[in-house]
């Protein structure tokens, strides 16, 4: 794409077609998805529909907050890897992971907890995220080792699986009553640093903070919305060709997710 040349974008979710608004030089919405950026809402059945916006000539996508699937309904190896994907995920924001990684210097977490929290009709969402908390900060893949359902939860432990010591993981999901606008996570890592995330979805708020042996530092406040910043993740997908590794992860998280709710 010409750096001169706005990025058609085809969305129909109302995020999208503000955060289109917002990038007037860089992005403009058409209607069709051949040749331009389709945003795949996550509702539904949104593998199907990624394929279909595949089949209508869609040069990336970006997919919207997806619920989990059922493990029959998708198969990644289907996808074409020339075709980057951008996924959305509004608890799991790359911009806040990476203040999370990078205010750790590189120190290994030496054990994560997730908690999550959600209604349970969201509550498989704020695991699959939760998953994906744990991975980014052990930083690699999790294995899954046990996992216990009951009616007040689920409960999932995990390590990293490493052949130079593996990083122990666990995870609680717990659904909550009265709770709208998605769900609450608190995930911490423990180790020469301790960083510590919550994200509140109800009350708009991601806090990341970290303490060393040079005191605590909090991150500072994103203002933009995820659909504006997956939304140029995606045109700069789509100008630099580079490979965008948003879709295989989101399947291990997935993965993951599977496994528990199979406990």
């Amino acid at each position: 794409m010409s750096q001169n040349r706005a990025c058609s974008v085809f969305a129909e979710l109302p995020a999208y077609t503000a955060a289109v608004a917002e990038l007037p030089v860089s992005a403009a919405l058409v209607d069709d998805a051949h040749r331009a950026v389709a945003v795949v809402p996550g509702t539904g059945d949104w593998w199907q529909s990624m394929l279909a916006a595949l089949a209508g000539g869609a040069s990336a996508v970006v997919l919207a907050d997806p619920v989990v699937l059922p493990r029959r309904a998708v198969e990644p190896d289907q996808w074409p890897r020339d075709v980057p994907v951008i996924v959305e995920r509004p608890r799991l924001r790359p911009d806040i992971v990476g203040d999370a990684v990078g205010a750790r210097r590189g120190s290994h977490a030496r054990m994560v907890t997730v908690e999550c929290a959600a209604p349970a009709v969201g509550l498989d969402g704020a695991i699959l995220d939760g998953f994906g908390w744990a991975r980014s900060l052990i930083g690699g893949p999790l294995s899954f080792r046990a996992g216990i359902a009951t009616a007040q939860g689920r409960l999932a432990l995990l390590d990293s699986g490493a052949d130079d010591g593996s990083v122990p993981a666990s995870l609680m999901g717990t659904p909550v009553g009265g709770l709208h606008g998605g769900g609450l996570l608190q995930v911490l890592a423990l180790g020469e640093v301790r960083t510590e995330v919550t994200v509140d979805q109800p009350a708009g708020l991601n806090r990341v903070e970290t303490v060393t042996e040079e005191g605590a530092l909090r991150a500072p406040e994103r203002y933009e919305s995820s659909a504006r910043l997956a939304l140029r993740r995606a045109i700069e997908a789509c100008s630099s060709g580079g490979p965008v590794a948003d879709l295989h992860d989101l399947f291990q998280d997935m993965a993951l997710t599977w496994a528990l709710l199979d406990a």
